[in-house]
This record gives C-alpha cells, sequence and structure tokens, in this order.
C-alpha cells in the first residue's frame, strides 16, 4: 500500500506498515507533445461530437509546509464577522486539500482534511488519517468524511481509478461511500458502490452540502454503477441523497443513466430523481420519472476549485440554437464575436443579465459567451445568478492556479505574442516558476510573468496545476503571419485553442 504523509509519500508493505519505507518517485503526468500554434478562423462552426480532446494530467507541487490548524471560531461574532470567519476557514481546508491530493496517483483514495472513519479498521484506516495520505482502493470496503466545519476543518477525499474502473471522485463532507461489487461475478473494486450523504448543520452560509462529484476522463466514457443505477458517463454528475431519494445532478457533458433497465439521458442543468424503500441505497424503487432542472441550491456553493476538472455550474435547465446564433463576449451586438453556433445545439445557462435578455452560456467543449436570449429555445427552471459583467472563473485555491514551472529540459524560449514566428525574449531554464497571467485566443500559449519579464511560452513546456481554460484571454494579442490549423471544438476541448497533442 502507499502511504502518504504531508505531502511525503513512500511504499510500504501492508505487514509492515510501522516499519521503514522506500521512497516512491512522484506519479507519473501527462503532458502535451506538440506546440503547433493554430490559425484563427474568422467564423468558427461547433460541430457535436462524442470524442472530446485531451489535455493533460499535470503534476503536483508538493506543500513546502506543515499547515497550522485555524483557531476556533468565535461564537461572540457579529453575522457579518463569523462568516468570514467561516469562509477563511473553508479556504485553508480546500487549499490544503488542494495541494495534498490533487495529482494524486490513480489506484488510491487520498485524504485532504480530517481522518474519515474508514473499513475495515485497524492500521488501513489509522495510515489514511493524515492529511495527503494514499491508501489502495483495493484495501478499503467504505470511507466516510466528517462532515465540514468539524473542529473547524472537516472532511473532503478524492479517489481516482484509471484501470478497469475509470473516475475521479470527489467526496465533499459527510458522504458514505461503500463499495458493493458482487464477488463472484468478475467485476473490479469500485464498480458497484453506495453513496449516502448526510445535511451539514452549522451556522456558516455558504457551506456547501454533503455531496459526491464522479468525473470520467476526457476521451474516456466511463461506466459504472451508484446506488443500483448504472451511469455512463463522459462529462460529470453529483449526487447527493435526502431521505429516500438520490439526487442525481448532470453539470457537464453526457450523461446515461439505466434505473431498472429504463434509460434516461440527462442535460447539463438537469437532475434525476431517484426512489428507494428507507435505509436500501442498492434497489431503486420502480420505473425512473423524466429528468427534471436541477435544484440550484444542491450545488449552489460546490467547490469547484477542487475538482479533479473544475467546471462552471449550470444554472437550472438548458437552451438550444434553433438557428445558426452568434456567441459574444459581452451582452450586447457590438461586443465581440466569439463563434457562431449552428442549429441545434444544446447549451448550459451560467448565468444572466440584469434586463434578462442575454444568456450567459456554456457550449459542450467548455467554450463560453453571451447569446440573445430570444434567439434560443428555453427548457429553464430559475435563473439564480445575474451579472452583467462577465466575471472570471473560479481558480485553484493557495496560489495553484497562478503558479506553472519550465518542464522543457532544454528551457522554454519567452516570446513576445503566443506563437513560434515571434521573436524570443529570453530563455527560461528548466525548472524557473513563473506567473500564469492570461492565455492565448488562438493557441496553446499562456502570458506569464518570469520574475519581472512578461511574454508568452508554450503551454507544452510548462507544468502547472492551474485550469488553464479558467484564465482570462487576451483578445488583443497579435495574430500570427502565417495560417495554421482549425481549432477542434468538440466535447471536453475546454480551451480556446486547439489540442496540441494531435488535435486537429
Amino acid at each position: 500500500m502507499v502511504v502518504t504523509t504531508w505531502g511525503v509519500r513512500a511504499t510500504c508493505a501492508l505487514g509492515a506498515l510501522l516499519a521503514a519505507c522506500v521512497p516512491q518517485a512522484p506519479a507519473p503526468s501527462v503532458r502535451l507533445v506538440d506546440d503547433q500554434p493554430a490559425r484563427t478562423p474568422v467564423v468558427i462552426f461547433v460541430t457535436p461530437t462524442p470524442q472530446p480532446t485531451a489535455i493533460p494530467t499535470l503534476e503536483l507541487f508538493v506543500p513546502s509546509s506543515t499547515p497550522t490548524p485555524a483557531p476556533s471560531l468565535t461564537p461572540t461574532l457579529d453575522s457579518a464577522q463569523l462568516q468570514a470567519q467561516c469562509k477563511a476557514r473553508l479556504d485553508e481546508l480546500f487549499s490544503a486539500a488542494s495541494q495534498a491530493c490533487l495529482g494524486a496517483p490513480s489506484g488510491y483514495f487520498c485524504n485532504g482534511g480530517l481522518p474519515p472513519q474508514v473499513e475495515p479498521a485497524g492500521a488501513i484506516a489509522h495510515s489514511l488519517a493524515n492529511v495527503g495520505a494514499l491508501v489502495e482502493a483495493e484495501l478499503i470496503d467504505a470511507v466516510n468524511p466528517p462532515p465540514l466545519m468539524t473542529h473547524n476543518s472537516g472532511g473532503v477525499m478524492w479517489l481516482h481509478l484509471r484501470d478497469r474502473v475509470v473516475i475521479n471522485a470527489l467526496l465533499v463532507g459527510d458522504v458514505l461511500m461503500r463499495d458493493v461489487t458482487p464477488l463472484d461475478m468478475g467485476f473490479p473494486k469500485w464498480k458497484s458502490f453506495t453513496v449516502e450523504t448526510r445535511p451539514q448543520q452549522h451556522p456558516c452560509q455558504g457551506l456547501p452540502e454533503s455531496l459526491f462529484v464522479a468525473q470520467g476522463l476526457y476521451g474516456q466514457p466511463t461506466n459504472f454503477v451508484i446506488n443500483g443505477v448504472s451511469v455512463d458517463l463522459n462529462g460529470t454528475v453529483v449526487v447527493e441523497t435526502v431521505e429516500q431519494t438520490t439526487h442525481f445532478v448532470a453539470i457537464e457533458g453526457l450523461v446515461r443513466l439505466t434505473v431498472n433497465g429504463v434509460p434516461r439521458s440527462l442535460f447539463p442543468g438537469q437532475q434525476l430523481n431517484v426512489a428507494y424503500n428507507a435505509g436500501d441505497w442498492t434497489r431503486p424503487l420502480g420505473m425512473p420519472p423524466d429528468p427534471v432542472p436541477l435544484t440550484w441550491s444542491l450545488i449552489a456553493h460546490l467547490p469547484v476549485a477542487i475538482m479533479d476538472r473544475p467546471v462552471l455550474l449550470p444554472q437550472s435547465g438548458y437552451v438550444t440554437t434553433s438557428v445558426k446564433v452568434n456567441m459574444r463576449a459581452a451582452p450586447s451586438v457590438s461586443s465581440r464575436l466569439l463563434f457562431q453556433v449552428p442549429p441545434n445545439e444544446v447549451l448550459s445557462v451560467l448565468a444572466q443579465n440584469s434586463a434578462g435578455d442575454w444568456y450567459h452560456v456554456r457550449l459542450g467543449n467548455g467554450e463560453t459567451g453571451w447569446m440573445s436570449a430570444e434567439l434560443l429555445n428555453k427548457f429553464l427552471g430559475s435563473i439564480e445568478i445575474t451579472y452583467d459583467a462577465t466575471p472570471l472563473p473560479p481558480q485553484r485555491y493557495g496560489g495553484l492556479g497562478t503558479r506553472a514551472k519550465v518542464i522543457s529540459p532544454q528551457g522554454g524560449n519567452l516570446r513576445q505574442a503566443p506563437d513560434t514566428s515571434f521573436g524570443v525574449i529570453t530563455t527560461l531554464p528548466s525548472g524557473t516558476e513563473v506567473q500564469l497571467l492570461e492565455r492565448s485566443p488562438y493557441s496553446a500559449w499562456v502570458k506569464v510573468n518570469a520574475n519581472g519579464t512578461v511574454g508568452w511560452l508554450a503551454l507544452v513546456t510548462l507544468e502547472t496545476q492551474s485550469v488553464i481554460s479558467f484564465l482570462p484571454v487576451d483578445y488583443e494579442v497579435p495574430l500570427p503571419p502565417r495560417p495554421t490549423a482549425t481549432p477542434f471544438l468538440g466535447y471536453g476541448g475546454g480551451h480556446a485553442y486547439p489540442n496540441p497533442s494531435g488535435g486537429q
């Protein structure tokens, strides 16, 4: 088994848990291997496709120090001060958890918060107690992190699987996850499991619900069973149980659920409510109902920045295009034209403007922009978020969203603009740490600050935990003088540039 304590990983035999351990090399990362630039067409047509675009899984920056437990909340504070303390404590928890577990190797549970309850008890449970501890998934039958804000902290856990069962799972708060895979049918462990979430009870406002999040990998549709429901997943689904009902909430990509042999497909912004007998999460009752617009309160405070693949949360329901529709950078016909989207596209609604006549929407590939509401077919519930100026998406906690390191053995050429046709400012040696500033609108390049010198680096030369698609786009950057490939914008791209490791 593998045990990790405060970011130091070591490999140990289970029978010699307390004996000396052999240092383990960091988990391998999958990196982009081609930095060919891409042309920016005047009009970009988005074609639906089930084949997503690969993006890198990037290696973790190891925490440099042991987190210090935060002092307890002060009950005599007024409401505003109390909520500020609540936010600070959650930020500290999610920051430490992200640094400890994002980028952890496949095949393991990783604990990012307070010690969870674990079955079997004993040595295995003890080995998963520390922040950053890794224990092989095969050795565990059930886990249950404590509620958020327990002892001013709380429970956060990850499960990463890539072999036979492909899943990135996140447990936020009081979530009981139990393996119920049949032993006599040849299925791998965690092919079938139950999830039971319990309500958070705390005066903190904006506290996330206890939730289970499951994600597939780009380009790898996956199948598993949650609470007796077969899940075919090429995206992200959130699971919550309330009384005798499991809510399956689609927030990204393609989600197909089969309940007692009856399939139901969910668009992002929809949920399926499945009934059960009290105390038995293994057998759904009867036939499934039709999907309904999601209940926003279930996911409103989900900490997307700690997900393996952060996504912007959809509002209730969805919209479609019936004709070709322009997507713009702001809710105005005079704003920058980003894309022209063809008919019959399904889009998530992220917000509306204050007048209610424009929607901020997300395409299936992750690209976002504004569309006139009157040009869209609406299958919506209530829209809870309103703004007129597009906000930046949430980045990683604790500086992970702005840090990167040059990993190219020959160093990275810092250029005047995001293409090899532009001049070199300087060459940054391998190992140089840089600050991420913006991303290119047409190529896999990012603008960085390297010790006061600002320029552009090819993403392939960098290692980072930042969500590149959540960086602001520099639309004023000069275009390259020569044409290159047209961007591929199928589901899973999620970038303002094409896939440099083999996309079109």
